[in-house]
């Protein structure tokens, strides 16, 4: 994965968002993941159409902050959640 990966929600995930961070929920395996407000934000961005890259920038500039950092970040998550069967690469 990198940033010119695009990552879409698994269809083996479903989610709430509750006081704004979502609980994911794996269909099959029935294991529970919660994710903070920026993962939340994160996660409610994955459509299949943004790059990694697009998804950074635009966190990014929402809260003023290192976009490197960001980056950084989000690929973490985004290889926690692969990981788990919560997101698809396209």
């Amino acid at each position: 994965m990198d940033l010119t990966t695009i990552i879409d929600r698994s269809p083996n995930a479903t989610f709430e968002v509750v006081a704004e961070e979502a609980i994911l929920i794996h269909l099959i395996s029935g294991v529970y993941f919660s994710l903070n407000k920026i993962g939340t934000e994160f996660w409610q961005m994955l459509d299949g159409k943004a790059t990694l890259q697009t998804h950074a920038d635009i966190m990014a500039a929402k809260y003023g902050v290192d976009q490197k950092m960001v980056v950084a970040d989000l690929l973490e998550l985004a290889t926690q959640m692969l990981d788990e069967d919560l997101i698809d690469l396209k």
